[in-house]
């Protein structure tokens, strides 16, 4: 959302994680969003780790304009976001829901532009509640299980022959390791 919102607005768009950044990260795109002539969106994904200190080093330049501050985080931020009392909107987005998933994986498997509309695939109506089951709430998620399950049972690249998506080759899709690293 925060890159949307920055090409929306022709804004430079930088990206944090308060993970790896700390205070001298911070001040360096302070500093670059002062020389630059265009508006700044600074995303910091997971706000929440930053220590009082870290978000005392930015509040004043969100205070004063110099950059908007656009954060994410999995915990309340009532609690855990000091800036808090600078941010104009607290946006909470919660979880979809299993029919919501559903409704996006059929788009997905019928969507000939953008989806795998144009391969012949079918999927059993237990795999794709499964899918959704698995997902908990994040589309991203049930995506990925979807084109891993039909990737399990023909290469992609290829546009010929039917796949056949099965509850147990879903399973075993998302026995995979690679979905723990969403």
């Amino acid at each position: 959302m925060a890159e949307v919102i920055a090409h929306q607005t022709h804004a430079r768009f930088v990206r944090l994680s308060a993970v790896t950044a700390g205070v001298a990260d911070l001040r360096k795109t302070v500093e670059e969003a002062k020389r630059s002539r265009q508006r700044t969106i600074m995303f910091i994904d997971e706000i929440h780790r930053f220590n009082k200190a870290q978000q005392d080093a930015v509040l004043p330049h969100v205070e004063h304009g110099v950059v908007t501050l656009i954060g994410a985080t999995t915990e309340n931020p009532s609690f855990e976001v000091t800036v808090l009392s600078c941010l104009v909107h607290a946006l909470y987005l919660v979880a979809l829901s299993e029919e919501q998933i559903v409704i996006i994986l059929q788009r997905a498997l019928y969507n000939k532009e953008r989806g795998l509309g144009q391969l012949d695939i079918t999927i059993e109506e237990d795999a794709l509640q499964q899918i959704a089951i698995f997902a908990n709430g994040d589309a991203r998620t049930a995506l990925n299980v979807l084109e891993l399950a039909a990737q399990g049972n023909r290469d992609l690249s290829k546009e010929s022959g039917p796949v056949h998506i099965t509850l147990s080759i879903v399973e075993d899709v998302m026995q995979a390791p690679c979905l723990a690293l969403r």
